[in-house]
């Protein structure tokens, strides 16, 4: 589908739409780099201590970082979605 030149946004939204996407490429990268992080906190908790000398609530606090990393990588998988429709609505036609 074919848009005509009156349905673009006009230069200056175009400009301001490119920095708000810009910027939320950036949050993107931080979402996936605390899943990242989470993600070694979580691998780190979950093999080097012993199960067995685990208090029941450290036990549901790596579960819940592994929920957490999940979350964050689905919203990060979101984020990038967003920037990639918002992208084709700024694109000129034809590049």
């Amino acid at each position: 589908m074919t848009r005509s030149s009156s349905t673009l946004p006009p230069p200056e939204d175009a400009a301001n739409l490119t920095k708000v996407i810009e910027k939320n490429k950036q949050v993107a990268e931080t979402v996936q780099e605390a899943a990242e992080d989470l993600s070694v906190v979580h691998a780190v908790l979950d093999s080097e201590v012993p199960k067995e000398t685990l208090h029941p609530d450290v036990g549901q606090a790596i579960e819940q970082t592994d929920q957490l990393k999940d979350k964050l990588k689905a919203a990060e998988e979101k984020l990038r979605s967003v920037n990639e429709a918002l992208e084709q609505q700024v694109a000129p036609k034809g590049s």
